[in-house]
């Protein structure tokens, strides 16, 4: 028996002129040397014009003007005065806390209360405790945080934690992990801190005796 071949038939190959990209990008034809010639021509034209507005072509443009525009918008104030971050460390201390939370808790639920029974002086009822904190936050003049909130079970734990609150030393927001000193941290004779305001806080501080002038000047 004679042995077989047996042959496997290479499929057609089909050749693709090549064509660069300007020619791809404008059809295939035109030539590349009569496009780079002619590309000003091929040029899209801007459909419409961006206009940046200034002072020169929107000389009518009224700033918002709280005073003008709206004259008779208030804000209510519900707290009985505004103690901001920066006023907590003069304005309060662990006695003057105690004595508001006191005075408060007297109002809400109705019997006194004394420092010593602030760890039995229980706060499960949360519908008393929200009431029991709006009171206190409107006698106290800042707010008080969720997380204080939520975690203040008794009186105890809210107030070992608006003493810390009221005994943190103010830092800017800008810079939270500044070092604040005091000119009481320095009774030697020798160390002293430099009180004197540079240029821009001179500025600052002249524009605003300068606003808070002109304020009495209209009255």
């Amino acid at each position: 028996m004679m042995p077989v071949r047996l042959y496997r038939s290479l499929p057609s190959l089909m050749v693709v002129p090549r064509r660069t990209f300007i020619g791809s990008l404008f059809g295939g034809s035109l030539k590349a040397q009569d496009i780079l010639e002619k590309q000003d021509e091929y040029k899209e034209e801007q459909k419409a014009p961006i206009t940046i507005l200034n002072k020169e072509n929107s000389p009518n443009t009224k700033h918002f003007n709280a005073e003008e525009d709206m004259p008779d918008f208030k804000i209510l104030q519900w707290k009985n005065t505004v103690v901001k971050k920066s006023e907590l460390e003069d304005k309060y201390n662990s006695e003057s806390v105690a004595e508001a939370i006191n005075e408060t808790y007297t109002l809400v639920f109705g019997k006194s209360l004394s420092q010593s029974e602030y760890a039995s002086a229980d706060l499960s009822d949360l519908q008393q405790r929200f009431r029991f904190f709006k009171a206190l936050q409107q006698r106290l003049g800042f707010d008080v945080s969720d997380y204080t909130i939520t975690r203040s079970h008794n009186v105890g734990y809210l107030f070992g934690e608006l003493s810390k609150t009221v005994a943190s030393r103010w830092s800017s927001e800008r810079n939270p992990n500044a070092i604040v000193l005091r000119t009481e941290d320095f009774p030697q004779p020798n160390v002293y801190l430099n009180q004197e305001l540079d240029e821009w806080q001179q500025n600052k501080r002249f524009e605003k005796l300068r606003e808070e002038a002109q304020k009495v000047a209209t009255q």
